[in-house]
């Protein structure tokens, strides 16, 4: 009876790591491009921001 419960629960593990495994695959495949575009526009916000504050310091020299 306890050999049988515990394949049970190891068969349950098997399934539920084959699910999150699937669900980290399908949410890698779907950011495509779009993680591109986001880490993108980051940088040039950053940059944006590098930009004025050297603008905003200049003066001062």
């Amino acid at each position: 009876m306890a050999e049988r419960e515990t394949k049970h629960i190891i068969r349950q593990w098997n399934r539920e790591i084959e699910d999150e495994t699937r669900r980290l695959a399908a949410r890698g495949k779907d950011s495509g491009p779009w993680r591109a575009v986001v880490w993108g526009a980051i940088w040039v916000l950053w940059l944006g921001a590098l930009l004025a504050l050297i603008a905003l310091l200049k003066p001062w020299h």
